[in-house]
């Protein structure tokens, strides 16, 4: 099991609720003024909102594990950094020739 998800409902909220923008705005058309100002200000911050999480490269992850948001950035950082450092076939062959040498003969 992972303590990783995909964010995929972050996009289908974000669709949702621009959905039911458009709905409020077509409603709104002869109320006051206030009301439409509010309107395309959740209408505005739904679409910068949309635009920033598809610019990723990868839809964004939630981690459900235990420690802080910060713990858990230093750790991946951390994996991340290892993992473009060490070539995976070289820490597969010496894990390899490390669980040799620990077995009995």
């Amino acid at each position: 099991m992972t303590n990783f998800l995909p964010a995929g409902i972050i996009n289908e909220n974000l669709e949702e609720i621009a959905q039911r923008i458009d709905r409020l705005r077509a409603l709104t058309q002869e109320s006051s003024q206030d009301i439409q100002q509010e309107v395309q200000v959740l209408a505005q911050l739904t679409l910068e909102l949309r635009l920033f999480i598809s610019s990723f490269t990868c839809q964004p992850l939630i981690y459900t594990g235990s420690g802080s948001t910060e713990e858990i950035i230093k750790r991946l950082e951390w994996a991340l950094a290892f993992s473009e450092e060490v070539d995976p076939m070289a820490l597969f062959g010496l894990q390899k020739k490390t669980k040799r040498k620990a077995s009995p003969k």
